[in-house]
């Protein structure tokens, strides 16, 4: 027999003591484990709060983030959006992360991370390919997805639309763009020119997380948008809080006049969709019509959907 030496290398997290949920502690092993790696074999180390102060933690992200775009582990789920009637009418892709140890992680905790390298652009392109693939699973709506600043800040997003609407075959008229409030009041004259490029192309653009920032509603005519998505803080309170209410309705009969179509989002109960749409809202998104589910579950529900109730199975 041929004797092989091994080694092994330890990371250490527990609980409750550095997280409480297993997708967390896993994390903070990972890291643990990628410090012993970085500094010889055989060798145990248990986590501290340092490791997250520094770069390493970022790096970690981003060396398993690349990894996982060209090993498949993205994956991009559907979530309906509806007319008065509960019809679907598009739907907003989400992008998730089916991490092989830590499970499904939500954008929250990567894309910030993406944003400070080219690994945003990376997956902003595959978010729009995997859009383009499965936008014929649901005929007659729009997809929606999502484009971040840093994206925005360079001339490639409308090239890279431009060539994968070609390559793909499909029309700009069959996406919605969405951009955050953020990203809008903080827009230079360049990421208005590409907004306005996209729109050329053909794509509608939606101002997402109304009323979290500070985009004024004088603001709103010189944005090169056609839906405004109202921020789930102003939804929640309309059955109970008279400023949400007026400005719900001021925001509803401006929109109107500027033939922009009014998005509430986050709408979880009877009770706020009927009063969402009362006061004017011409489309509804939330876990009352549907979660975010993967591309045959939602389109099941498609094609199933009447009333909105029916959308939560």
């Amino acid at each position: 027999g041929k004797i092989i030496p091994l080694s092994i290398s330890v990371g250490v997290a527990l609980a409750p003591l550095h997280a409480s949920n297993a997708t967390e502690l896993m994390l903070l092993a990972d890291l643990a484990l990628y410090e012993s790696k970085a500094g010889g074999r055989g060798r145990v180390t248990v986590f501290d709060e340092e490791m997250l102060s520094d770069k390493r933690y970022r790096r970690l992200v981003e060396r398993e983030l690349r990894a996982a775009i060209y090993l498949g582990e993205l994956e991009l789920h559907y979530q309906p959006i509806v007319d008065p009637e509960g019809s679907v009418d598009a739907l907003e892709g989400l992008i998730r992360w089916r991490h092989p140890v830590r499970g499904l992680i939500s954008p929250a905790e990567f894309i910030p991370i993406a944003e400070r390298s080219t690994l945003i652009d990376m997956i902003g392109e595959w978010v729009f390919k995997r859009a383009c693939a499965d936008v014929g699973h649901f005929p007659g709506r729009r997809i929606s997805i999502n484009v971040s600043g840093e994206q925005l800040k360079r001339d490639e997003i409308v090239m890279m639309c431009d060539r994968v609407l070609r390559e793909t075959g499909r029309s700009a008229s069959q996406f919605i763009v969405e951009i955050t409030e953020t990203v809008a009041t903080a827009a230079t004259p360049e990421v208005l020119r590409r907004l306005e490029a996209l729109r050329g192309l053909g794509f509608h653009i939606a101002l997402d997380d109304f009323g979290t920032g500070h985009c004024g509603f004088n603001y709103l005519k010189s944005l090169p948008i056609d839906s405004i998505k109202i921020d789930r803080s102003y939804i929640r309170s309309l059955a109970h809080d008279q400023v949400a209410q007026i400005f719900v309705s001021a925001l509803a009969q401006i929109a109107r006049i500027q033939e922009i179509a009014i998005v509430a989002e986050g709408v979880e109960t009877a009770q706020e969709f009927t009063l969402a749409r009362a006061a004017g809202c011409s489309r509804f998104q939330g876990y009352f019509f549907g979660k975010p589910a993967p591309r045959d579950r939602a389109s099941a529900l498609c094609a199933a959907a009447r009333e909105p109730l029916a959308l939560t199975a």
